[in-house]
């Protein structure tokens, strides 16, 4: 049952307090597959580690309460610090099985089997009511058991409100909880709004907390894990697409037909020819598509990003432009990987003819090489993307290309963990603080937004509170004059900063409203190099930039 059919039912629920129990667990021990003998919520007053509810995980941390049903299978995992929690054991009863629908559907004798692990939001004042029940419970004399009764009846009424009010206090949990049931039900009729109701919040919250985890929505989430599917079965089945569509939850087939495409950019049977004749890879790009026979081993690249895309993948391009006005070069954190690579001019001014030198076998440009395309495709095989495509789709291109789509993935598996893990760091130390990120520029301040790619990683990936200047913003920043600064009245900010316009900045930081900010006199502004944080937009220069917003805002 949800959370709406438990609270009908509640004026007509009887609790019954069976038993408390105050325990602890050292580092290292577990409880593995223990069977709940009556419904239960744990409260945790300290420790951390892991706890798994029929397989779902919860971290835990102080003031955690967690609730399950009877004939729940918990496990406590990993305990990485020694845990003290208190128990309470309880029966709750249909008092009259004549409710109407609902109550011709369940079992009246055993409701309130909902599971959630939640933080606390008032934690204090219902760890104490937690504590009172015990107290209560080991006098049982006279009306001591009764009193404990009912503080439990009003406990769960609280932990209820707040579930049904908030949702999960813990995003991570929430989303990985319906990861499992896409994964387990991607060929069924899955909605948006009954997913968010498995786990306790609106349709609109369980969208945001996925797409700061997994960088796509949760109906996006659906797509991939279909699409994955039925890729694998054109490939190594003889199914029809019919039988395909229906096998992964499509009823027309004709609609999956457009899905696959607007997906992988080509039809199904496309697809599976692709597959049989020798696997060519079909790569769709701004100017159409290239159809590879095999893996490129000599690629050139006419923006840094894409070398940084091919250098986590354990690649070298042989050529690659640079960054810099008179001394043109790799940034910093790419040079030793980089190697021998040819250096190829700028980006705003590629080397024509060293490239022809080169003799590539692929060639990968952005759309700020229009007039140079022609002259590359004579050159050899040329693909061009938007510059500020999403770096995350541009990996999944290169790990086709090089044949290293597993490594690909993994690397984006390992880099949302890692965004997930600061992002609750980050949530737990800086408590609603809001974080700016602005250039000097031009004579003037830019200041960037969640539309800004950079802006993306702060305030989507790692869910950072943006400025109220700019949260409702759709362009990718605002271009503010110097004397607007005060306005945007952010906690902590991230200052761009190169030598093109160190000027401009020094300028900027000597006058009074700079001066004037909070966040200046608090020192918390960080100097940070441009180049990276918005030039060098792939996985090791975004890993990068949650490094430094780790050292910055955790650890200064």
């Amino acid at each position: 049952m949800s959370i709406k059919e438990h609270v009908l039912l509640s004026n007509d629920t009887a609790i019954k307090l069976l038993d408390v129990k105050r325990g602890s667990m050292l580092s290292g021990n577990a409880l593995p597959n223990y069977c709940l003998p009556a419904n239960v919520l744990l409260f945790v007053s300290r420790g951390h580690g892991r706890l798994f509810i029929d397989g779902t995980p919860y971290t835990i941390s102080p003031f955690f309460v967690c609730h399950a049903g009877r004939s729940a299978v918990i496990d406590f995992g990993a305990i990485t610090q020694p845990i003290e929690y208190i128990a309470i054991y309880y029966r709750a009863e249909l008092m009259h099985l004549n409710r109407g629908e609902v109550a011709q559907h369940i079992d009246g004798s055993n409701l309130l089997q909902v599971q959630f692990g939640v933080s606390l939001a008032e934690r204090m004042t219902l760890y104490q009511i937690v504590e009172q029940i015990e107290q209560k419970w080991s006098m049982r004399q006279g009306l001591e058991g009764f009193h404990a009764n009912a503080l439990l009846q009003g406990l769960l009424y609280e932990l209820l409100k707040q579930l049904q009010t908030d949702g999960y206090q813990n995003p991570s949990e929430a989303v990985s909880t319906v990861i499992r049931h896409i994964d387990a039900h991607y060929n069924q009729d899955l909605r948006l709004n009954q997913m968010a109701e498995l786990v306790h919040c609106s349709s609109r919250q369980l969208q945001r907390w996925f797409k700061q985890q997994e960088q796509i929505g949760p109906m996006e989430y659906v797509i991939k894990i279909r699409m994955n599917h039925a890729a694998q079965l054109l490939q190594h089945t003889a199914a029809t697409v019919r039988e395909i569509a229906e096998s992964i939850g499509y009823r027309n087939m004709f609609y999956f037909s457009r899905a696959f495409k607007k997906y992988y950019g080509i039809s199904p049977l496309s697809y599976r020819r692709a597959a049989v004749a020798d696997k060519n890879l079909v790569i769709k790009h701004v100017k159409g598509e290239l159809s590879l026979r095999q893996s490129p081993k000599r690629i050139v690249v006419l923006d840094v990003q894409y070398a940084d895309q091919l250098i986590t993948l354990n690649e070298r391009p042989v050529g690659s432009v640079g960054i810099g006005g008179t001394v043109i070069g790799f940034p910093d954190y790419l040079q030793d990987k980089l190697g021998q690579t040819e250096v190829l001019g700028t980006y705003e001014q590629p080397n024509m003819g060293s490239i022809s030198m080169l003799q590539p076998d692929l060639i990968v440009c952005t759309e700020a090489h229009e007039q140079h395309y022609g002259h590359l495709s004579r050159l050899a095989p040329t693909v061009m993307f938007q510059r500020n495509e999403d770096w995350r789709f541009i990996l999944g291109i290169f790990g086709m290309i090089t044949d290293k789509t597993e490594e690909a993935n993994q690397i984006l598996l390992e880099y949302c963990e890692k965004a997930a893990r600061l992002s609750a760091e980050l949530a737990n130390t800086l408590r609603g603080q809001r974080v700016a990120l602005i250039r000097p520029r031009d004579a003037s301040i830019r200041v960037h937004t969640a539309a800004h790619r950079t802006g993306a990683v702060l305030y989507e990936d790692l869910g950072l509170s943006a400025p109220f200047f700019i949260e409702e913003a759709s362009d990718t920043a605002y271009q503010i004059s110097l004397d607007v600064l005060p306005e945007v009245n952010a906690d902590h900010y991230f200052l761009l900063c190169n030598d093109m316009f160190k000027d401009w900045t020094t300028t900027v930081q000597h006058s009074t409203e700079w001066r004037s900010l909070s966040a200046v006199k608090q020192q918390c502004v960080y100097t940070v190099d441009s180049s990276v944080w918005i030039g060098s937009y792939g996985p090791t220069g975004i890993n990068r930039i949650l490094d430094e917003v780790a050292q910055y805002l955790l650890y200064s």
